[in-house]
């Protein structure tokens, strides 16, 4: 069983980062699908596989990537992630429409720590992107493959057994990007969380903030899903709902 639930999320991620190239606009920085505990027969696991896509009207971005733990991924200790994403963003003008095809990998050794119902994850690495401008402009900046450091880190919190509260948060030498997320979440049927987040992000070019509703840490079989939707604006004037759908398995 558990090879076969990690042969469904491969072929899930593998298809979604695929789709990537073939999208239509860039979103904000992604996040894995946040990781809870829930009762019900979860067993200490070292591997994490992940992946989603995020999408709104000029937006679509897939994902996928892996987090590996040195003890288990529900012990304190060394981690780390693995991450890549290919998107695009799309900007119109009254003449022509500008996309900019965005592939982003990062690897990020980091330490989990967990001290009652509180977590904190600490990430520090290895950052990359490259970006592709269609129709192709002379002169912009950042152009082609482009390295950087990324810091980043990720809370979950149960000051009651019904409800959580989880944060991220990064920031990156690549166009001196940053962003965080919080969400707040009631637990239903022990089964997933339910509750309103906000996000933002921004770098030397544009700035992004997301309000919605998410679902997260609903267990089918061998996979656990996330999902999320809302409403988004950015700093060229542009808004419209958001959606953002998450898988990982654990093993």
């Amino acid at each position: 069983m558990r090879c076969v639930g990690l042969a469904r999320v491969v072929c899930v991620a593998t298809a979604i980062v695929a789709s990537g190239s073939f999208s239509i606009a860039q979103t904000a920085a992604i996040d894995p699908p946040p990781v809870d505990d829930l009762s019900g027969g979860t067993r200490p696991e070292q591997l994490l596989l992940f992946g989603g896509f995020d999408l709104w009207r000029n937006s679509l971005a897939g994902y996928g990537g892996l987090q590996w733990a040195a003890s288990d991924l529900n012990s304190d200790g060394f981690i780390v992630r693995l991450l890549i994403a290919d998107s695009a963003e799309r900007y119109r003008t009254p003449t022509t429409t500008f996309t900019t095809n965005i592939f982003r990998a990062s690897l990020l050794p980091g330490w989990r720590f967990k001290r009652g119902e509180f977590e904190i994850k600490l990430f520090a690495g290895l950052d990359l992107e490259h970006q592709k401008p269609m129709p192709d402009v002379v002169g912009a900046r950042p152009r082609g493959m482009t390295p950087g450091l990324r810091v980043a880190a990720e809370t979950w919190l149960e000051p009651v057994p019904e409800i959580m509260l989880a944060t991220s948060f990064y920031v990156t030498t690549i166009g001196s990007g940053y962003g965080a997320r919080g969400a707040a979440g009631w637990r239903l049927c022990d089964r997933f969380w339910i509750g309103p987040e906000l996000s933002g992000s921004a770098d030397e070019f544009s700035r992004q903030t997301k309000v919605g509703v998410h679902l997260t840490g609903l267990r089918i079989a061998e996979l656990e899903w996330s999902v999320a939707a809302g409403y988004l604006n950015d700093s060229y004037h542009r808004s419209g709902l958001y959606a953002r759908i998450g898988v990982l398995t654990r093993q």
